[in-house]
């Protein structure tokens, strides 16, 4: 069976790996097809703008709509034409006679004009102007007899008018504002005519810069290090890289520079490949040798490993005819391809084995015993183990073993179900999950305990017979617990009608007293549901006081060996207790102490009732009445909270004659408000006989 198992693991698992790693393969392939369909769109787009402005603007001067001549209209043309094709670096006209003249977009995006006017004695003045964001002009240079070279001595201007017909140049680096050398780029040179006779009148360029490809490929995402670049093969089969994201860097200081100082000395040129500072970019075309002219249309892969680091990536040529000659290329780490791959292979052979491990336990154990019934009953006892103790019809078998056995565990989860209403639920899980006995003994925990009665339950339970009385209250705490249970509480006990909960254990919790509040608020809005019943049914229309505290208790298992409780007791417990019986002073439904408000004050909206010295404690402690969720409770209400809030300072200050007309003014509200009552009678009664010095503001309710 462990060489079957073994065989079984070892070939779904290659099947596995390399199924994932032909799917990589593919993903990784259809990444590169799809940036590189990406980035041939966007230098598509770029060529197809210069190519289509070009041809517009020597049509125009074509049939006479713009005359070459007037360098004004033309211009202001050519400064339209670049805002409204962002993409466009240059638009320039250049003339046998010397005249020249260009609309100019700087990496900034600022736009400037530049007029180079033959004069009658044989030299050239240059006038330039930036063009404001107002559209006023800013002079920057005026040269009389400037030296700057005239268009028919430029490159671009040859080529274009030995051709006879529109071109593309090579990148170069063109001649900025300033007469510096600083931005790559190409041109569409574009040889014009003028009527009548179309006579050439000069050659037309349509430029855009590389720094705009460059910072287009910085965005083109391809995996986290990949990136894409293209190079240009020149005219002299040299290679020349023309866009890199490095070149577009945020930070200046770190750009990767594409320009270097042309041989010549004057000026810069675009960088040969072997030169660049980037040896992933200068392997990757040693890997493709040294004679380009065959690149395909198509796109094609590539491996290589540079600086311990294996690379794949694609290659492919622009295919535009009558275009550059560029080809786009791209590259991207092997390991951010198939890293994932590796993993999932050697957590594959980690599950494997692992599985075959418990097929080998499983197998030992199925051989000695009758394997499905038994299992059946297996799965059984672990759900009671977890407490899950739904019932489901007992496992029949031929074998009687078996089936008295199945019968016995569908009779424990019986029994256990019956138990589950007497103890809380979360304390027998965490006894079935440690696998001990529980034991005499308890810990000091932080909780937050829940007293709740119903008020006037000796007199409601005296007109009822005992019939209608326990229905009656199975619904009140059916309806009580469950919002108990639904906030996380443990149900403690029941005493006559008086309910005990706690949050806090045996599950620690760190939001105890929200949701401590937020049972006792539920709870009292089922049963503003349920006295709507119950009045409709001719039955008592039950009200319940409630009161919360929040503190240190002692919880544990008390009573003894034989029988237990779990429970929790001490101060904390008692203060609670005390709490729900204040609501009997101040005619209120939940008080809860400063304690717990402290906790829930940002989410709840209470109302500060008095500052008292319950049974058992010397100290005061402030007592809140909890009114609800803060963004429930009417404008109204919070504004006779805050009246009485500032009555109750004023009482605490000792300033009887104003707190007692704050606590005046809330009964005139409401002027059922018993607390209010009886904090303008303590006042009356303090303004006629003071307290002694020594007074803290707390009251004693009498014992």
């Amino acid at each position: 069976m462990l060489a079957v198992l073994l065989t079984a693991v070892a070939l779904l698992g290659t099947a596995a790996y390399l199924y994932a790693k032909f799917a990589v393969q593919d993903l990784g392939a259809q990444v590169l097809d799809q940036a590189a369909a990406r980035v041939e769109q966007h230098v598509e787009h770029a060529l197809d703008v210069a190519e289509n402005e070009a041809a517009t603007v020597a049509a125009l001067i074509a049939d006479g709509w713009l005359d070459p001549d007037d360098q004004e209209r033309v211009s202001a043309y050519f400064l339209e034409a670049l805002k409204a094709r962002p993409s466009l670096s240059y638009l320039s006209f250049g003339m046998p006679s010397g005249k020249y003249y260009h609309a100019f977009r700087d990496r900034d995006g600022g736009l400037s004009v530049l007029w180079l006017t033959p004069q009658p004695d044989g030299t050239r003045d240059l006038y330039e102007f930036n063009i404001l964001p107002d559209g006023t002009e800013e002079q920057v240079r005026d040269i009389p007899q400037s030296t700057r070279t005239p268009p028919y001595d430029r490159p671009y201007y040859r080529a274009a008018d030995e051709a006879g017909v529109p071109i593309w140049t090579e990148s170069y680096v063109f001649l900025g504002s300033g007469e510096s050398l600083d931005v790559p780029g190409v041109s569409r040179a574009v040889p014009a005519t003028q009527p009548p006779g179309g006579d050439f009148a000069g050659v037309l360029t349509a430029d855009f810069d590389l720094f705009a490809l460059s910072r287009f490929l910085r965005d083109v995402t391809l995996g986290s290090e990949g990136f894409p670049f293209l190079v240009e093969i020149a005219s002299d089969g040299s290679r020349r890289i023309i866009a890199h994201p490095a070149a577009a860097a945020p930070d200046p200081d770190g750009r990767l520079d594409l320009t270097e100082p042309s041989p010549d000395g004057e000026g810069r040129v675009t960088i040969r490949a072997d030169e660049i500072k980037d040896p992933r970019v200068v392997k990757f075309l040693e890997v493709l040798g040294l004679d380009l002219s065959a690149i395909p249309a198509e796109l094609q892969r590539v491996r290589f490993e540079t600086d311990g680091r294996t690379y794949i990536g694609g290659f492919r040529h622009l295919g535009r005819e009558g275009g550059p000659n560029w080809i786009i290329g791209m590259l991207l780490p092997e390991d951010e391809v198939f890293g994932d791959v590796d993993r999932m292979a050697q957590l594959m052979l980690y599950f494997g084995l692992g599985g075959v491990l418990m097929a080998i336990a499983l197998s030992v154990l199925l051989s000695r015993r009758i394997a499905g019934n038994l299992s059946k009953i297996a799965a059984e006892t672990r759900e009671i183990g977890q407490f899950e103790l739904e019932p489901k019809a007992p496992v029949q078998s031929r074998i009687r073993e078996i089936s008295t056995l199945a019968a016995a565990v569908e009779e424990m989860k019986t029994g256990l179900r019956s138990f589950q209403k007497y103890v809380p639920a979360d304390l027998v899980r965490l006894l079935l999950e440690s696998g001990e006995e529980a034991k005499l003994g308890g810990a000091r925990k932080e909780i937050t305990i829940y007293f709740s009665d119903i008020v006037g339950f000796t007199s409601i339970s005296e007109s009822l017979t005992p019939e209608v009385l326990a229905d009656l209250l199975s619904q009140y705490f059916e309806q009580m617990t469950g919002e108990i249970l639904r906030n996380g509480g443990t149900v403690d006990k029941f005493m006559g009608d008086a309910i005990m909960a706690f949050w806090g254990a045996p599950q620690p919790s760190d939001d105890c007293p929200l949701a401590a509040c937020r049972a006792a608020l539920a709870n009292r809005a089922k049963l503003d549901e349920l006295r709507a019943d119950w009045t409709r049914a001719g039955l008592p229309a039950l009200r319940a006081r409630t009161g919360i505290h929040t503190g240190v208790a002692t919880v544990g298992n008390f009573g003894s060996p034989d029988r237990l409780d779990y429970t929790a007791i001490g101060d904390t417990v008692n203060v609670a207790s005390r709490l729900e019986g204040l609501n009997r002073v101040y005619n209120t439904e939940i008080l809860i102490s400063g304690v717990t408000r402290a906790v829930v004050e940002d989410q709840l909206f209470t109302r500060v009732i008095d500052k008292v010295a319950v049974k058992g404690r010397k100290e005061g402690l402030l007592v809140y009445e909890l009114l609800g969720e803060t963004a429930h409770v009417p404008e109204a209400e919070r504004e006779r909270a805050s009246l009485y809030t500032e009555a109750f300072e004023r009482y605490l200050n000792r300033q009887w004659t104003a707190a007692r007309d704050g606590f005046a003014t809330v009964l005139e509200q409401v002027p059922g408000d018993a607390a209010a009552r009886i904090m303008l009678d303590r006042c009356e009664a303090y303004a006629a006989s003071p307290p002694p010095p020594d007074w803290d503001g707390i009251f004693h309710p009498p014992k």
